[in-house]
């Protein structure tokens, strides 16, 4: 039924996250991070290579996030835009679209810092494209995006995260202003809109708004569009409107790096995704576009081939889609193989499970809840060994295997420290497992608060992406060891020194970055940093800390602001 000729999906894109992977968010240093797998660290040779791997996915195009966040973390719009300009011929080259996705209504924050940012009315009952400053921001930003129109086959606007534009009647305005600047530039570009984060109300909004000539994007998986019938609805407003159908597919293929930033094997997860929004809504009407995630970028590339080739036939088989990926890596060693495949197995056995129910972290079936972690630290104890020789072997050199941004042996040694957090994980929730055991033997509180003590809950970040909420194991980890104590009336023991300045020192990074250009102090409540996300207590106890250090002041209303503000009251980015 599907093939290449035939596909499910006919443009299939990958969706390149431009998150710096040291300045996470444009908010946090990680100084330990390896760049060499950073998009925005890649050369001009490398980005080429990406664009070639990215074909090989079965992908007809390449997405790129065109965000201020990613302009702060490496100096300039221009800097940005000489590496998309870089990537967009790469993919011109070789009969790829190039797709240009931006922030429609976010031009400040995240490290960026824009005196004149105004988002609404001076007069609130009023829409916020009929106020003068408003529109000269709108005006300003748009233009440096539409800098990229002769490079681009289609814009995507993101408007409703997080949220600056209250009414529809100026989310509309500003989409057809943004086609406007866009096709002076480019005529023949596309345009789409996205829907993620969108009040319940806006995507129906937006077909009554009659974008004839736009496409309308919907969201594979969140809690509005699973809703029963709501995509199927949805999908018949855009047919009857005449316009095309997109999905901005976000999270399926990779997690988002500043959240719960780990490398991810999705090819199962991806193939019940996919099916399930088949059922949803393909028989009404088959979505003309599909984009995936590409966060993680070169370690995304097993679920990224996955993704690429089940949007051509989402019937296909996703293990042998995995162990093709594989032999492309290795040039078709079949030892060689068989190890990497069994590597990213264990990946995706530990981390993603087989459905969005054990890969979605707030899911009642979240694989790091609950798993066989007997077997998990057995084959990564295994498989560490294994990887660690493969790492050492001469690049592969014959024709079947395909060009790389990375040497192989760069990419295995990326991977490895994923192997030592899944398996240190696994080792704390056997011990935990065996507390519990006691516990139900009849073991005195004292007994089992002595067991308690000795455990190991820290997973390391070594040289790994890590999101704003910390190491997603050792997030996990804490909070299996919070709820046992809990549950037993026994003391959580205390995160150690070393995991206590790191987070202080992100909480320091994020307050500072907000306090740029400010001259009056940043007042944050004690959950400021991602709203106590890691953890409510936890969040109270360092910004205490950090008050009794004298480097942050606590008022009399409770609030928290830099003791040093004033220093950083000359920042500016344009």
């Amino acid at each position: 039924m599907f093939s290449p000729e035939n596909p499910w999906i006919r443009e299939r894109e990958a969706a390149l996250c431009t998150w710096k992977f040291d300045m996470n968010r444009g908010y946090v240093g990680n100084t330990s991070v390896s760049l060499l797998n950073d998009f925005m660290c890649l050369s001009d040779r490398q980005l080429r290579d990406y664009a070639r791997i990215i074909k090989a996915c079965g992908f007809t195009g390449i997405q790129v996030m065109d965000i201020c966040a990613a302009w702060r973390a490496s100096g300039s719009p221009e800097n940005v835009h000489d590496r998309f300009k870089i990537l967009a011929n790469a993919c011109h080259e070789i009969g790829l679209n190039f797709t240009v996705w931006c922030w429609a209504a976010e031009f400040s924050g995240h490290g960026w810092t824009e005196p004149d940012a105004v988002y609404t009315n001076t007069d609130p009952s009023l829409p916020a494209c009929e106020d003068p400053r408003v529109l000269a921001l709108f005006n300003k930003y748009y233009d440096i995006y539409a800098e990229l129109a002769p490079y681009a086959d289609r814009v995507i606007a993101h408007f409703y995260d997080p949220g600056n534009l209250a009414d529809i009647e100026s989310v509309v305005f500003f989409l057809k202003l943004l086609a406007e600047k866009f096709r002076a530039g480019n005529p023949d570009v596309k345009i789409a809109v996205d829907t993620w984060g969108c009040p319940g109300n806006y995507p129906q909004a937006l077909i009554d708004a009659g974008l004839h000539d736009v496409m309308l994007m919907e969201l594979p998986f969140l809690p509005v569009w699973n809703a029963p019938g709501k995509r199927a609805a949805f999908r018949e407003g855009v047919k009857k409107l005449g316009c095309e159908l997109g999905v901005w597919g976000w999270y399926t293929a990779d997690m988002e790096i500043d959240q719960l930033a780990f490398m991810t094997v999705n090819n199962r997860v991806l193939k019940n995704v996919f099916n399930t929004v088949r059922a949803q809504g393909d028989g009404v009407l088959v979505p003309a576009y599909w984009s995936e995630t590409d966060s993680y970028h070169v370690l995304n590339f097993f679920s990224l081939y996955a993704a690429g080739h089940l949007l051509i036939n989402p019937e296909d088989d996703p293990d042998r889609l995995l162990r093709e990926s594989a032999a492309l890596i290795t040039g078709g060693d079949p030892d060689d193989t068989e190890i990497l495949t069994q590597v990213l197995e264990l990946i995706r056995d530990a981390r993603s499970g087989d459905s969005w129910d054990s890969y979605w972290w707030t899911s009642p079936g979240y694989v790091l809840g609950d798993n066989d972690f007997s077997g998990i630290l057995k084959r990564a104890q295994n498989l560490i060994d294994a990887l660690t020789k493969l790492a050492g072997k001469p690049e592969p050199s014959g024709p079947d295997a395909i060009p790389f941004p990375l040497t192989r042996c760069q990419l295995y040694k990326l991977i490895l420290p994923q192997l030592h957090q899944i398996r240190l994980y696994a080792a704390f929730c056997l011990d935990l497992g065996e507390i519990n055991r006691i516990k139900n033997a009849g073991a005195t509180r004292e007994e089992l608060q002595q067991k308690v003590d000795l455990l190991e809950p820290e997973i390391p970040e070594f040289n790994c992406v890590t999101g704003l909420w910390g190491q997603p194991e050792a997030r996990a980890a804490y909070e299996k060891l919070t709820a046992f104590c809990r549950e037993n009336g026994l003391l959580t023991p205390e995160r150690s020194p070393s995991v206590r300045f790191k987070f202080k020192r992100r909480i320091v990074d994020r307050l500072t970055v907000s306090q740029r250009g400010s001259s009056e102090p940043v007042l944050v409540p004690a959950t400021f940093y991602e709203g106590g996300l890691i953890g409510e207590e936890f969040a109270r106890s360092l910004m205490d800390e950090l008050a009794l250090e004298g480097v942050l002041v606590k008022n009399a209303e409770g609030l928290y602001y830099l003791a040093d503000y004033a220093d950083y009251r000359f920042d500016f980015s344009m």
